[in-house]
């Protein structure tokens, strides 16, 4: 009974973590400085019904092979930081109800910076209201502060990298729905933005179906080698026999630029 309260409660709070953080919407969602741009503008808006407040800072993270991140610890920042070299104004907002605010980044570039791609990530952390917002769900006292945070990226003298789709089959996730596995291997000093597509070609026809896309998916220069799930759209048809044939085109920075496309033939299991 008491593993039974606690899942509940895990339930509640993943389901009002989901609805607060349809509170901000930032646009962009990623920022990316060449070797020609100094300045960006990230857009806030409060999409709740009350005043929100959020003090702006740095987090630096590590990009994960499965997708994600991981928060890492300042001995652990490697020399490709960026946040000593960006000035954030304001440092802190206050939005009312629906409105909106412009964040300004600036970057102060230093002589002798090696080549490659530097990155941090701009945290928008949540301030207790006066009111504060708590909720009781089986007695588990929910009052949390939100945060978020967007890639900010600086490139000085990188080329697109190169990458290769490795892998791709067919699979089931936890809950038991069909997905695609695909592996990916990246090289170059940059990451990679694009579209990730999976069309199939059941056995005996001749044309192919989109059953699975991801947009804005994004190999960092950490990450050699990336392993995707990919889910396959709802009312598409992924069984039996056929050829898979997986397509990486790049996107914003990168757009339209092929990164890599292969074929797979599959079997069913």
């Amino acid at each position: 009974m008491k593993k039974y309260f606690l899942m509940i409660g895990s339930l509640a709070i993943l389901l009002f973590c989901q609805i607060a953080q349809a509170s901000l919407m930032i646009s962009p969602t990623r920022v990316v400085f060449d070797d020609r741009q100094r300045t960006a503008k990230v857009f806030l808006i409060n999409n709740s019904n009350e005043a929100k407040t959020y003090r702006l800072g740095w987090k630096e993270k590590q990009a994960l092979p499965a997708g994600g991140y991981r928060d890492l610890l300042p001995e652990q920042v490697g020399p490709w930081k960026l946040s000593h070299l960006m000035r954030v104004t304001p440092r802190q907002v206050h939005l009312e109800a629906g409105e909106r605010q412009v964040v300004k980044l600036a970057l102060r570039r230093k002589q002798g910076m090696s080549s490659g791609e530097y990155r941090s990530h701009l945290l928008f952390q949540a301030l207790p209201t006066e009111k504060q917002s708590q909720s009781e769900v089986i007695g588990v006292s929910l009052n949390m502060i939100l945060s978020y945070s967007i890639p900010v990226v600086y490139r000085k003298g990188t080329l697109p990298p190169e990458v290769e789709i490795t892998s791709a089959k067919r699979a089931t996730d936890v809950t038991g729905k069909p997905v695609i596995l695909i592996g990916m291997y990246r090289q170059g000093n940059a990451s990679s933005l694009g579209k990730l597509q999976a069309d199939w070609k059941p056995e005996g026809t001749k044309q192919w179906h989109n059953i699975a896309t991801a947009n804005n998916y994004a190999i960092y220069p950490e990450v050699k080698n990336a392993h995707v799930e990919l889910n396959i759209i709802t009312g598409k048809v992924f069984t039996g026999n056929g050829q898979l044939r997986v397509t990486y085109t790049g996107q914003a920075e990168f757009h339209d630029h092929a990164f890599s496309q292969r074929t797979f033939d599959i079997t069913a299991q």
